[in-house]
């Protein structure tokens, strides 16, 4: 096993001729070296990243044609204890998780315990236990699982997750749960009519973690874990933690950009990271708390990619369903991705310690990004934004472009070689 952070058995003298002659047939038939993929030049590209941007930790991850060809951890995941970011680190995924809980939706639809079209408040709605039915505004009753999965469903975008505002509301104690949230906002009303406009808001992935659980009867991450990771192979990724006593086993270390601290979710008169304890996760599972792996991200991009190999946890139909954008309003937003083209993706930040990426690119190209921190800058609240905008646009942009004239690729699969997880 190799010593570096990449934490994966050597490859094969035998893979290793056979790319080198690869390589060689492909100068004699004119192909460039900017066409041939190189390992150097993508740890180069994400190193150059990681400095600018002065992230302590790193893991990628890279798949063409449902084999994994890259996989690497660059830095820290833990900077005091000098602890090096491997493969087997697990990071925060942050709204990543969405696209998770979008595919345990489509599962459920697919076998047609579910209709994407179902109501979801009201006397007739999935969620029509006592405690969801305290509403006022009327168009609460129209709201679908459509809308839910495009973001379409009439809440803004500036919800209370994470926090303890809607506990104080219902005078419930804190933190506030998810079923705190749902209540609070059903309470509060709709800012739009359901499908008129887009807004991303994590209540709305909120809601559907509630669905998943009313509809199977059991907790969302067990369903999730038993019906969609281990059938294609995941076994490491969990629900995350607020807290850093509780941080799991090879989990990172999280960083915020920010110094500055804030009172904690769990006693207000304590100021704390923003990273541990001045947001509740777990009050999120469906929309932000998964803990993963970017090989194991790879792996959930695959299983629906359309593509056979490895086989799809959904079918085609599900998968294009999945894909779909609303039809009376513009919005990239399909069901759990953005979808551009050929291309779709989900990014994720958590406070200012978390930033991920799941990527499916074109020509069968699909990668996933783990960062242990969010860069941003100081400053107004608007400038901090501005910032973290920039870093999240570069952060779509730097593997792409890395990737875009290579037509030429290693015929391996690191799936076979690394640790089972």
């Amino acid at each position: 096993m190799r010593q570096d952070v990449m934490n994966y058995k050597t490859t094969s003298i035998m893979k290793n001729l056979i790319f080198i002659i690869i390589l060689s047939l492909s100068f004699n038939n004119g192909f460039s070296q900017d066409e041939i993929f190189c390992e150097k030049n993508i740890d180069s590209t994400i190193n150059s990243f990681k400095t600018k941007w002065k992230i302590p930790g790193i893991s990628v991850a890279i798949a063409k044609e449902g084999k994994l060809i890259y996989a690497k951890g660059f830095g820290y995941a833990d900077t005091l204890t000098k602890e090096p970011v491997s493969v087997n680190s697990l990071f925060r995924i942050a709204s990543c998780s969405k696209t998770i809980t979008a595919i345990g939706i489509m599962k459920l639809i697919e076998e047609k315990k579910l209709s994407i079209d179902d109501v979801v408040f009201g006397s007739k709605g999935i969620l029509n236990d006592s405690k969801y039915l305290k509403f006022s505004d009327k168009r609460i009753e129209n709201i679908t699982v459509r809308n839910l999965l495009q973001q379409t469903v009439g809440w803004d975008k500036n919800d209370v997750v994470g926090g303890n505002e809607a506990s104080h509301f219902l005078k419930t104690p804190t933190p506030s749960v998810n079923e705190d949230i749902i209540q609070y906002n059903l309470q509060k009303g709709l800012d739009f009519a359901p499908s008129s406009e887009h807004r991303y808001s994590n209540m709305n992935y909120g809601t559907l973690g509630e669905i998943i659980e009313k509809v199977t009867g059991r907790k969302y991450d067990e369903y999730i874990k038993s019906e969609i990771f281990h059938p294609i192979g995941i076994h490491t990724a969990q629900l995350g933690r607020s807290r850093l006593e509780d941080k799991l086993k090879n989990e990172v270390h999280y960083y915020d950009s920010s110094p500055t601290l804030v009172p904690s979710v769990f006693d207000s008169t304590k100021l704390v990271a923003n990273s541990y304890g001045g947001f509740y996760f777990e009050a999120m599972p469906a929309s932000g708390d998964w803990v993963s792996r970017p090989i194991d991200l790879v792996k959930i991009i695959l299983a629906i990619d359309g593509i056979n190999t490895p086989p799809d946890i959904l079918n085609k139909k599900s998968v294009e369903l999945m894909m779909t954008k609303p039809d009376s309003i513009k919005s990239h937003y399909a069901m759990g991705c953005t979808v551009v083209g050929d291309k779709w993706y989900h990014s994720g930040a958590l406070t200012w310690g978390t930033s991920a990426l799941l990527f499916k690119d074109s020509n069968d190209v699909c990668f996933a990004i783990t960062c242990n921190t969010l860069p941003t800058e100081e400053g107004t609240h608007e400038e901090m934004f501005q910032a973290m905008f920039k870093y999240i646009k570069e952060l779509h942009e730097v593997l792409p472009k890395a990737l875009k004239n290579i037509t030429v690729y290693p015929d391996i699969n690191l799936f076979d070689e690394l640790i089972s997880g």
